[in-house]
């Protein structure tokens, strides 16, 4: 797949989640009766993310789709997420996700039908 035809779109979703999840840490921080542990965590996972969506990005433009250990990394932190905390962010990294799966399920089929 030529990486100029199509926008790296799990990777830049990630990234837009990371920079919420950043600014939201920076708000908390910044609200007069703020949780530090809550502000640390907030940020900390936010930044993560970030830096996660930028491996993603470039691992979709070299490759045209996200390998199947990334996506199980990416799964199984928003798994574990979800079961500690069902109503939280990580209800979001389901998109990028499912967008980053399709992609790879796409790639899977057009290599078994080169074979």
């Amino acid at each position: 797949m030529d990486s100029k035809t199509r926008f790296p779109l799990a990777g830049a979703l990630m990234i837009f989640i990371g920079t919420v999840h950043t600014a939201l840490g920076v708000a908390l921080f910044t609200a007069d009766d703020h949780d530090v542990e809550l502000t640390f965590w907030f940020t900390e996972f936010g930044v993560l993310a970030v830096g996660f969506g930028i491996a993603m990005i470039a691992l979709e433009r070299a490759l045209g789709y996200l390998p199947g250990a990334v996506l199980l990394a990416l799964g199984v932190v928003t798994v574990s997420g979800l079961a500690f905390m069902p109503l939280s962010g990580f209800l979001t990294v389901l998109v990028p996700l499912g967008v980053g799966a399709f992609g790879w399920w796409r790639a899977r089929d057009k290599r078994f039908a080169a074979t």
